[in-house]
Order: C-alpha cells, then sequence, then structure tokens
C-alpha cells in the first residue's frame, strides 16, 4: 500500500480545488448518512455542556453550525487549512443566522492560534485522517482544551463484519474515484480520500495513541455498521 503524501500544503491545495463540490459529494456519496452522525456529536456536546468550542478541520462548517444550532448557548471557533473551503463556510453561517456565535479561521491543526486550556471541547469531522502529524495534531488539540475538557473525533472507518468492509473497500476503490473524478473534475482527490481511510489507524489503535497523546477514558462507537466511528477523550 503506498505512503498517502499528507505536506500540509498539499492537502491545502487539494481541498481548495474541490471546495465547490465538497458538500454534494460528502451528502451524495454517504446518502446523507453523514448528516445523522453530526447529530451524535452534537448530543455529546450538550451533555457535556462546555461553553466554548474549538472545531478543527471544520471544512465548510457544517459540524460548527450543527452545533451551534443544538446547543444555543455555545460559542464556536472553526479553523481550516482551506480558505476555499471556510469561503463556503463563511457563506452558510452568515445564512443561518449565526455569524455572531460561528468565527471561521484559516489555521493549522498543528499550529493552533490559541492560549493553553482556552476551550472547553474540541472537535474534529472527518479530517483529522489529513493531519500531517497525526500525533502532533491530537497534542496540540489537547493543549487547547481546559483540564476535563472534551475531545470528539468523528471519523469514517473500516466496517468489522468481512462481508461488508469488502464491499466497503471495492466502493472506496473503485466506484467513489469515479463519482469524484466527474463531479469535482479532481481525480487525485478521490483516489486520495478513499486511501486516506482505508490507512487510518482506527479502533483500538488510535485509542491508544489518544492515550499516548496525554487524553483520559478514550472510547469508541461504532456508527452505521462502522462505517464511521465517533471517538470521546477527556483532558
Amino acid at each position: 500500500m503506498k505512503e498517502l503524501n499528507k505536506n500540509t500544503e498539499n492537502i491545502r491545495e487539494m481541498f481548495d480545488s474541490i471546495a465547490h463540490k465538497y458538500d454534494f459529494l460528502n451528502h451524495f456519496c454517504s446518502v446523507g448518512i453523514d448528516r445523522s452522525w453530526r447529530k451524535k456529536v452534537v448530543r455529546e456536546l450538550r451533555k457535556s455542556e462546555a461553553e466554548t468550542l474549538l472545531d478543527v478541520a471544520t471544512g465548510t462548517a457544517d459540524l460548527a453550525i450543527a452545533a451551534a444550532r443544538g446547543c444555543p448557548w455555545l460559542q464556536i471557533t472553526g479553523i481550516d487549512l482551506s480558505e476555499g473551503m471556510l469561503e463556503i463556510g463563511r457563506k452558510k453561517v452568515a445564512a443561518a443566522g449565526l455569524g455572531n456565535r460561528i468565527g471561521l479561521l484559516q489555521g493549522d491543526a498543528l499550529h493552533i492560534d490559541a492560549e493553553t486550556d482556552r476551550f472547553d471541547a474540541t472537535t474534529v469531522a472527518f479530517g483529522v485522517r489529513n493531519f500531517e502529524d497525526l500525533y502532533g495534531g491530537l497534542c496540540e488539540m489537547r493543549r487547547v482544551l481546559r483540564p476535563g475538557g472534551r475531545l470528539y473525533v468523528l471519523e469514517l472507518s473500516i466496517p468489522r463484519q468481512p462481508l461488508l468492509a469488502a464491499l466497503y473497500r471495492f466502493y472506496f476503490r473503485r466506484i467513489l474515484p469515479i463519482i469524484g473524478k466527474v463531479t469535482s473534475r479532481n481525480a487525485f482527490a478521490y483516489s486520495y480520500l478513499p486511501e486516506s481511510v482505508l490507512q487510518f489507524p482506527s479502533g483500538e489503535k488510535f485509542l491508544r495513541i489518544l492515550e499516548t497523546a496525554g487524553y483520559r477514558h478514550p472510547e469508541e462507537k461504532p456508527l452505521t455498521f462502522g462505517i464511521a466511528t465517533l471517538y470521546k477523550a477527556v483532558k
């Protein structure tokens, strides 16, 4: 299996190039189930009673907007490498009337422009697998969390049932790149994105990385037959 090039500048350019079709392809390729996955994150945020949230790799702000709607007291900062994605996100935030509660800034998970212990919670949805340095990004997110603050990571994963896993790999490697190429005109992006899921250290491996990065009580919750996983941990 060829190692993916996750150089920060390459990732930025890739997402800039597909920003105009990213939302459509996200919802289309997941048959809209990604919305229900985000709602599960929002339910966790409600239980945590967090007042300040950092949404890392916020993209076009889908999770930030869902969190603001589901937790009306929450103040949210979203950061992302891609200015193209953020531009779309800002328009969506403005259209939702949430500009006073969501701020979107260009930023890198490896170098977060925020003081230590700043946020009550941090989230990252479908972005952690793109970090150039996974361990470094998790440590940086932990730095900006207050003591007792909570991390929520929503990420695609490989189903554990063998037949479903085989179908999933076939779809990701054979079908999704074709859909992405036709729709976004970027063949590389929709070959990279499936491969990044297949190579991500999911499940117990990721829980161990969270522990190594200093998080307490890491746990996982498979969603929709394991197509996605919600990871939770505490600083």
